[in-house]
């Protein structure tokens, strides 16, 4: 009998366990980060500074032994792109604006995309935010400690973490938009 309580309490605290990742987002140190790996043959630093360079999003970009690191600024989410109705998508997707603080690090034709410090601005439904605020305020609770289930979803994060992935990964040979 006590083992069949044991195990009922170690189920039962599993299906009520609240997440801390997301697909690419998860929360570190009272914060949501975006972080993900890519495979690129043959990629180097100043392959991805050069890349980077080009974007209108990204400025005080700078190149380091093992990758770089930049500023992005203002990246807006195409929900229609990745074929979400605008009925669909919450008004934080359709009007935000996303920032943060970008390091890319390469290692053996890998490299790593890591965005913190995520800011954005648009209306969130309840409240129209014209100034920078911290995506880790709406989208954790518990003082940053687990992601809020209504960030949860695919027409949230989901489309969010879609947009990073667009927009951050190197397009690599023959990926080019010609």
């Amino acid at each position: 009998m006590r083992k069949l309580l044991i195990l009922l309490v170690l189920i039962s605290g599993s299906i009520i366990a609240q997440p801390t990742s997301y697909g690419n987002f998860k929360v570190a140190d009272q914060e949501i980060i975006y972080q993900k790996v890519f495979t690129e043959d043959s990629i180097t630093a100043a392959k991805l500074a050069e890349h980077y360079k080009k974007l209108d999003f990204v400025s005080n970009l700078k190149q380091t032994s093992t990758g770089v690191q930049f500023d992005m600024n203002d990246l807006i989410v195409d929900y229609k792109k990745f074929q979400f109705s605008q009925v669909g998508t919450p008004p934080i997707i359709q009007t935000g604006k996303y920032s943060g603080k970008v390091s890319v690090d390469v290692r053996d034709g890998r490299y790593r995309v890591t965005v913190n410090q995520i800011q954005m601005t648009g209306n969130i439904g309840y409240k129209n935010i014209t100034a920078k605020e911290n995506l880790t305020n709406y989208a954790t609770k518990n003082s940053g400690t687990l992601l809020h289930p209504d960030w949860c979803k695919p027409n949230t994060l989901g489309l969010l973490d879609q947009a990073f992935t667009d927009k951050l990964q190197y397009p690599g040979k023959g990926k080019e938009d010609w």
